[in-house]
């Protein structure tokens, strides 16, 4: 009977609701989203189904997504489906209000909040939002993009290309110091990590004759880096040798001195000759002699790695300092070129919608769609393809770019 009951509902409740309810089954709830909800119990005393008053009616939905609803409380609905939420709404009157088996819910969106058209529009403002609205959906509703003045082809056309060279070429140098940059930014990061253990995500490694140079940089300094372990290699097998040629030669000092005393002991009583004493003095000389001649060389062994070391430890150094000094003067070239760049696309902008000059024939003229959405509180700038779809409350602008220029493909 239950089962029976909870089929006859469910037709019920699809009864009620609009049909383009089903289209909304796929779409998340978004902060102030109007909802209409409706709460269905059997009645088997009466016979019939009854209407639970207590949580049926209209609802907005807090800027903190949140859905506060009597007898129930706060429900969390910001991101959840309608249908979702509608469960979430039946298990709750089960469990707070005791009713079993538990009515059957539905919730129906009535309202969005509206987006907003910004930008070269021939009519902004704000339009309703239904789901599924894309970027280009909006540029309809506010009546496509504003048609600009005709403008004599021949009379400034002379301005119009000035103008149109002037931002292709400053584009042209952003571009490649934008491809500098990036290789910049790349080898700071390889010499980093060179440096300490980093969990930083790998930057991309730039293309063509960038990505070139670093490949020829980055050998270039590995190779002085191998050259120079290389050296520290030989330096300490090189010390290590001298270091047991040194306790050899103590030790053969050690017995020179020990048998020069027993013959001077010797001659002291007659027993031996003064040649013998001689060639020992002799010996044990030269033994001390060459012994100094190693403890030189170990030290200057010594120096050499110590500055082999310093070198190392200075080619990653110098390497960064280099490339922060370079990054540090493309950063500033491009802040120049950029404000270079947005007023020439101003005014050249300014000059084809006063008509007084022609869209410049070289380039092709793009839309460029660009959302502002508010998330976790924030706002967010976003970059959006014609077909992107829109969120309640979005701010979106239009506006014209200039493209590759049409000889260029």
């Amino acid at each position: 009977m239950i089962r029976v009951v909870s089929i006859v509902l469910t037709l019920l409740l699809a009864s009620v609701l609009p049909p383009h309810t089903a289209m909304a089954e796929e779409y998340q709830l978004n902060i102030q989203d109007e909802l209409r909800i409706r709460v269905l119990r059997w009645d088997g005393d009466r016979n019939a189904f009854t209407v639970l008053d207590g949580v049926s009616g209209d609802y907005r939905v807090s800027t903190d997504g949140i859905l506060s609803l009597p007898l129930i409380g706060s429900l969390s609905a910001q991101g959840q489906t309608a249908p979702a939420l509608a469960r979430q709404i039946e298990f709750e009157i089960e469990r707070k209000l005791g009713i079993s088996p538990a009515p059957r819910v539905g919730v129906e969106v009535t309202g969005h909040q509206p987006v907003f058209v910004l930008g070269e529009v021939t009519s902004p403002g704000s339009f309703a939002y239904r789901p599924g609205l894309t970027a280009q959906q909006a540029l309809a509703l506010a009546g496509g993009l504003v048609r600009l003045q005709p403008a004599s082809a021949g009379a400034f056309a002379q301005d119009t290309m000035r103008l149109g060279g002037e931002v292709r070429s400053l584009a042209a140098e952003i571009d490649a110091l934008q491809a500098e940059r990036t290789r910049l930014l790349a080898d700071l990061q390889d010499l980093e990590n060179a440096s300490v253990s980093s969990s930083k995500p790998i930057r991309p490694r730039p293309r063509g004759i960038e990505g070139d140079i670093l490949d020829a940089t980055q050998k270039a300094r590995e190779a002085q880096g191998e050259r120079l372990r290389d050296l520290q290699t030989v330096l300490r097998e090189q010390i290590d040798r001298m270091s047991e040629q040194i306790k050899l030669r103590s030790k053969q000092i050690e017995r020179t001195s020990a048998e020069l005393a027993d013959v001077n002991a010797l001659k002291e009583r007659g027993l031996t000759v003064n040649t013998r004493v001689s060639a020992l003095t002799t010996a044990l000389n030269d033994l001390e002699s060459k012994r100094l001649q190693l403890e030189i060389a170990r030290l200057t062994a010594r120096q050499q790695l110590n500055r082999a070391e310093r070198d190392t430890l200075a080619l990653t150094d110098d390497a960064r300092a280099r490339t922060l000094e370079q990054l540090n003067r493309v950063d500033r070239d491009l802040a120049r070129l950029d404000i270079r760049l947005a007023t020439a696309e101003a005014l050249r902008a300014q000059a084809v919608a006063s008509g007084l000059a022609v869209p410049d024939p070289l380039a092709e003229s793009l839309t460029e769609y660009r959302v502002t959405r508010v998330v976790d509180g924030t706002a967010v700038s976003l970059e959006f393809a014609p077909t992107d779809n829109l969120a309640p409350g979005d701010t979106i602008e239009i506006s014209r770019v200039s493209g590759l220029p049409t000889n260029s493909q």
